[in-house]
């Protein structure tokens, strides 16, 4: 599946019912400070158009900026591309250089989980059966991920991340959620992280939301506690909710690929560059903001 082929703030917490008197005291929230997130999606990195250089310089202003974050969520497309027909091997490990010589030192020091975009795996070598670096586990090495889907609690929450590169996630992943879900508190919030959107306008209008998502998103809807859901590939920016699921489609640090783009402005379909902090709390409630690159 190709990106380019098929192709706010929001605040959450549980649902309420109105009361026509005054109501009652509300239980004292969780103890414990919340959690600050960098969400970052589709980063691109490349040599072209001096990304390498203007990406540092972007990681460095943001960790000035927001000294607080305590957790990194990279939704994919960490590099330019790799799965292209035409992509040899040293273009592929060019790319995986620049993003341990880049992002990576950028981040030291400060804990991640990934997931797999559909430009991340390389797809063309010549014995697949037998080449170290082809697909899907290739990347979960480059990335230090032991899988490509899995699951972490932090901060009060259960931390999924799922790998839809392929644009859905599949019987196997399907069945794998399902039972981990039903092994969960009813109360637990949860935060779900994929490349593509499960759910999302940014999706609906410019291409590429979960091709299999209306079972994950009936299950999910089920839960008593809050559901989070951040992703990106579509390289715009929306939010949306429905039920308990708050839904964002973050904008690309690539933006336009580094590239000018349209605008000229480096900016993808009047969706700047950028990034978003997340804040999830122990009770539940959460906020989401999206930043536009410092310039």
């Amino acid at each position: 599946m190709h990106r380019r082929r098929f192709i706010t703030t929001v605040t959450a917490s549980l649902p309420g019912v109105a009361a026509a008197a005054s109501p009652p005291p509300s239980p004292p929230a969780p103890a414990g400070d919340p959690l600050t997130i960098l969400h970052l999606t589709d980063i691109h990195i490349r040599p072209e158009h001096r990304a390498p250089e203007r990406c540092a310089r972007a990681l460095a202003e943001i960790r000035r900026r927001h000294p607080e974050i305590g957790l990194v969520v990279n939704t994919g497309d960490s590099i330019y591309a790799a799965d292209y027909a035409n992509i040899t091997r040293e273009r592929m490990l060019e790319q995986w250089a620049i993003w341990d010589e880049v992002v990576v030192k950028s981040l030291n020091g400060i804990p991640s989980v990934h997931c797999i975009g559909n430009h991340d795996p390389w797809w063309a070598a010549p014995e697949k059966e037998k080449d170290e670096m082809h697909g899907i586990p290739y990347v979960c090495k480059r990335l230090g991920i032991s899988a490509p889907y899995a699951a972490s609690r932090r901060a009060g929450w259960e931390i999924i991340t799922l790998d839809n590169s392929n644009g859905k996630l599949g019987p196997e992943q399907q069945n794998w959620l399902f039972r981990h879900l039903d092994s969960l508190p009813a109360k637990l919030p949860i935060l779900i992280a994929s490349h593509l959107p499960i759910l999302s306008l940014a999706g609906q209008y410019d291409g590429g939301n979960m091709g299999d998502a209306k079972p994950a998103i009936d299950k999910l809807a089920t839960r008593q506690a809050p559901v989070l859901c951040l992703s990106g590939h579509i390289h715009l920016q929306s939010s949306e909710s429905i039920w308990n699921l708050q839904l964002h489609c973050n904008g690309a640090l690539s933006g336009y690929w580094w590239e000018p783009g349209e605008a000229g402005d480096g900016s993808y379909k009047r969706t700047p560059a950028g990034y978003a902090i997340v804040r999830i709390h122990p009770d539940g409630r959460n906020e989401s903001t999206y930043f536009p690159l410092p310039a």
